[in-house]
């Protein structure tokens, strides 16, 4: 019970901190403006990033300098402009082909160049969209895929989907409309709505004239009718930190100080070790702090633990194994904290930026996880265990690299082992501790306490691997180059509890499932049983050929 305690006062405590330490004080902009979408308030700025990335696969048009927002209101006040701008990213020849096009190496065309050949495929898109998804190929797809973004592409231009307005009846669960559903319904606005409409209209009208003053002037006016509302769900200062959080891409700079921090610790091994070696645990330590920035940011915005999903607690693993890193290398200055920091901490990050190129990374929770209390208990716990048995694998490998570069040096490799051994136990610990809760969670929301579902499964591996890790290792049998191959390998264990088992589509734990990791998970265990069982063969083979 005390750890949950610790852990629920872990999570509020940084929620308290980040409403006075993280609140932007920039003043109401245009992408500050809030939108109701896939169940949440976001402002436009994500909403506009978040379309852009749906048709163009990144966030901002760079090659010409345009922000989505911009992007957004300009096809907006201008349809037929937008229209000819290369947005649409097609990657298949097959289906540039099917729409009568060159294939272009750019890959990029315009909605008035796809729209005719989608046109003259309605029927066979039609027959593609009866199909189910499991059985369409590649090409058919990428088409229907292709399809629906025009569509949703025509509505954006017309401010179809866009909804800006809140309902006439402030509740924070209501559904919000677009500009374009009152000249449909002709139904008059309530004096709210009226009022966001007008300064709605008023801001496009001067950019559209290119008045700066008047554009101030009426997002001033919309920033205080819509603080006024006294019972919508609108938290301007939060949309200011979202927007805020989308230009400083905070991921993206602590993944550059990690690789630096990689980079210089490579450099101690050739030249002034101390020296190199210190620069480099900064730059981890820094990269660690603006990691720990952004996840406290997301729980401010969110108002709930950042574990949620599966990029979620990519990012958070990622964190926790970066706190045992930088404590690992305060105690042993000898830079092994570092180099477990620096490879573990970049590869979380590339693995968390594939999964946030799927679109909000700042979603709604889905029904199965909707409880700040379990989250800040049974997800957090088994997270933190997922973050320290990465760290105890990195250590085996690094326990048997040394076993290969100097065999002869007992004392730093009973050092390693004895940091090996510690990290597991620890590990244990949590895993452990974090399957109980979980158990416990099931039978509040589902009336059993275990079901042998998958993800179930996949924390119960972790946990008897290690166990069965530990008590070989106290019967003698695992000797410690042993020991370090088996907790290594224990990395495949982790990587098929967290991503594995989505594969299956089974399940009540459905809420992370991901067609498109089987591959990357494959290579991975390959990889890691290849490096793991040739770092512990080098040794006998290179002995028994030096006898021979």
């Amino acid at each position: 019970m005390n750890s949950i305690k610790i852990n629920i006062s872990f999570f509020y405590f940084f929620f308290f901190l980040a409403n006075f330490l993280i609140v932007p004080l920039s003043a109401f902009e245009v992408q500050n403006i809030p939108v109701q979408s896939e169940g949440r308030i976001k402002p436009l700025d994500t909403f506009a990033r978040n379309m852009l990335l749906t048709f163009y696969g990144k966030r901002e048009i760079k090659d010409q300098n345009i922000k989505a927002t911009d992007w957004l209101l300009d096809l907006i006040l201008d349809p037929e402009r937008g229209r000819d701008l290369k947005v649409f990213n097609i990657r298949n020849p097959e289906v540039v082909s099917s729409l009568f096009l060159e294939w272009s190496t750019q890959h990029k065309y315009s909605f008035n160049e796809i729209i005719n050949g989608i046109k003259n495929q309605v029927e066979l898109i039609k027959t593609i969209d009866q199909k189910e998804s499991q059985d369409r190929t590649p090409f058919e797809k990428q088409l229907l895929e292709l399809s629906q973004s025009a569509i949703m592409f025509e509505e954006l231009s017309y401010m179809k989907n866009i909804k800006l307005i809140p309902p006439a009846l402030l509740d924070e669960n209501a559904v919000w409309q677009s500009p374009f559903d009152f000249i449909i319904s002709g139904v008059t606005p309530a004096y709210h709505q009226e009022e966001i409409l007008n300064s709605l209209q008023k801001y496009l009208a001067a950019r559209f004239q290119k008045n700066d003053l008047e554009m101030n002037d009426a997002l001033f006016n919309y920033e205080k009718i819509v603080s006024d509302l006294s019972l919508s769900p609108v938290d301007v200062k939060k949309l200011k930190g979202e927007t805020w959080m989308n230009d400083v891409n905070l991921f993206v700079k602590s993944l550059a100080f990690y690789i630096l921090s990689f980079l210089l610790i490579g450099i101690s091994w050739m030249a002034k070790p101390s020296f190199f070696r210190n620069i480099s645990f900064m730059s981890l330590i820094i990269g660690f702090l603006i990691h720990g920035y952004g996840i406290v940011m997301r729980m401010y915005i969110m108002g709930r633990p950042p574990v949620s999903t599966l990029y979620e607690s990519v990012i958070f693993v990622s964190f926790i194994l970066l706190l045992l890193a930088v404590a690992l290398e305060y105690f042993r200055k000898d830079g092994l904290g570092i180099f477990v920091g620096s490879i573990g901490g970049s590869i979380l990050h590339f693995i968390g930026f594939s999964y946030a190129a799927d679109g909000d990374t700042l979603g709604m929770l889905v029904a199965v996880l909707d409880s700040n209390f379990w989250l800040a208990t049974h997800v957090t716990t088994i997270t933190i265990g997922y973050g320290a048995s990465l760290v105890a694998g990195f250590i085996g490998h690094l326990y048997l690299i040394q076993n290969i570069l100097d065999s002869s040096n007992s004392k730093k490799l009973k050092s390693i082992f004895n940091n090996l051994f510690g990290m597991t136990l620890f590990a244990l610990f949590f895993t452990l501790f974090g399957t109980i809760l979980g158990g416990i969670w099931a039978d509040q929301s589902w009336g059993r306490f275990w079901g042998w579902d998958p993800k179930e499964n996949g924390a119960l591996l972790i946990v008897l691997w290690q166990l069965l890790m530990i008590h070989s290792r106290l019967a003698g049998i695992a000797k410690p180059p042993l020991f370090a191959l088996g907790m290594g390998l224990n990395n495949i264990i982790v990587a098929l509890a967290w991503f594995g088992v989505n594969l299956l589509q089974v399940g009540l734990h459905s809420y992370g499932f991901d067609d498109g990791v089987a591959k990357n998970l494959y290579l991975f265990i390959l990889l890691e049983i290849l490096i793991c069982c040739g770092l512990y063969y080098y040794p006998k083979f290179k002995f028994k050929f030096q006898s021979v």
